[in-house]
């Protein structure tokens, strides 16, 4: 459960910014297959899984005493990424995955953004660490990272920043766009690493756009 509970906070930087779109653009945080993969028939066939934000799936384990689950995988450019292995899988096919209580099958899809973070106690606690912006290759990607004080309202009256990520996979190259809004104790320079399957660039952020190449 612990476990479970850091991840969540690791995870803050993604889900924070996919409500955000709930709130501002009309999206979905938990998605039915069909939202994302209505061209893929064997998808809609699938009663448990969902997408979690834009770039998440997740495949519910729903009998006990099981060592693997079957898992289906929705047709899309570049495949799927093992969330906890980074094993990758092709799309529009099923997988036999290993299952125990630590864990249930979620993946990421190729061409995607995920921010991570320091495990806090709460939002309101502050870290020197830095975000960390993992990519999935295999296809474009693009994220808008959504940040606000965290612990009021203000954003209802504009208090909130967005920053545009956008991943080139032909040029292997991240964009990290300008910064766009402010709020109070928003940190105007910070450090972001970019992560892409293991390998790692640090970059120092001053709120103008910046290009981070492999």
């Amino acid at each position: 459960i612990k476990n479970q509970i850091e991840l969540r906070y690791k995870l803050f930087p993604y889900i924070y910014s996919e409500a955000a779109k709930v709130t501002y653009e009309g999206s979905t945080l938990m998605r039915p297959l069909v939202f994302d993969f209505a061209g893929d028939t064997e998808a809609l066939k699938q009663d448990n899984e969902y997408m979690f934000g834009q770039s998440l799936l997740v495949c519910p384990v729903t009998e006990g005493g099981v060592s693997q689950w079957k898992v289906y995988l929705p047709e899309t450019e570049g495949g799927w990424y093992d969330f906890r292995n980074g094993s990758k899988y092709n799309g529009g096919s099923y997988a036999d995955v290993p299952v125990d209580m630590e864990s249930i099958p979620v993946f990421v899809k190729a061409g995607s953004i995920i921010p991570t973070g320091p495990v806090k106690q709460s939002v309101a606690e502050k870290s020197e660490e830095p975000i960390v912006l993992n990519v999935y290759p295999g296809a474009d990607a693009s994220f808008t990272l959504y940040e606000d004080e965290g612990i009021n309202y203000n954003y209802e009256d504009g208090a909130y920043s967005t920053i545009t990520l956008n991943w080139n996979d032909a040029e292997r190259s991240l964009t990290i766009g300008s910064r766009s809004g402010s709020f109070e104790g928003m940190e105007k320079e910070r450090t972001f690493s970019v992560n892409l399957m293991g390998e790692t660039r640090t970059v120092a952020y001053n709120g103008n756009q910046i290009t981070v190449t492999f």
